[in-house]
């Protein structure tokens, strides 16, 4: 790889965090997040992090334990070694989809129990209510989303087996 390929990758990876940053992923994860997205292995120790995005050992570690918190990454150790590394799950954003349903019952339930609490003849009841339909009918579209995705991604792995 050249230098201005590097250069490129680097511009890019900046990019891309900033839309990550712009969707709501605190700056610094989203950098770690977009380096490991960029690298053909997917996996990077901290202090490649930390050379690569001229951060310090305080910010990568923070950034990746917000990744892992959230799920977009883990961490690992080399085999026989005390080198740390993080890696980017092989199906990053289907696994953080999937994975959100526990959440979504949870705010389904709270907003059940408040519309009952509240009732639908007041105007915080009817607010409640609409955030648990909308919950439930968010949980459904993912599951069939999620189910979709899995037929799509089978067929592409069977066209590129028989290609």
């Amino acid at each position: 790889m050249t230098r201005a390929d590097e250069g490129a990758i680097a511009g890019f990876r900046e990019r891309f965090a900033q839309i990550m940053v712009e969707s709501g992923m605190p700056r610094m994860a989203a950098r770690v997040y977009a380096a490991l997205l960029v690298t053909d292995s997917g996996r990077l120790s901290a202090a490649e992090l930390a050379d690569r995005l001229g951060a310090g050992a305080p910010a990568i570690s923070g950034a990746v334990k917000y990744l892992v918190q959230v799920r977009l990454v883990e961490r690992g150790r080399e085999p026989g070694t005390r080198h740390d590394f993080c890696r980017i799950h092989e199906h990053t954003w289907s696994e953080f989809i999937s994975q959100s349903d526990p959440t979504l019952v949870r705010i389904e339930a709270g907003s059940g129990e408040g519309t009952a609490l509240l009732g639908l003849d007041s105007p915080a009841g009817r607010r409640l209510d609409e955030t648990r339909r909308f919950f439930a009918f968010m949980r459904e579209e993912i599951k069939e989303s999620m189910a979709k995705w899995s037929r799509l991604q089978e067929a592409e792995r069977r066209i590129s087996q028989q290609g």
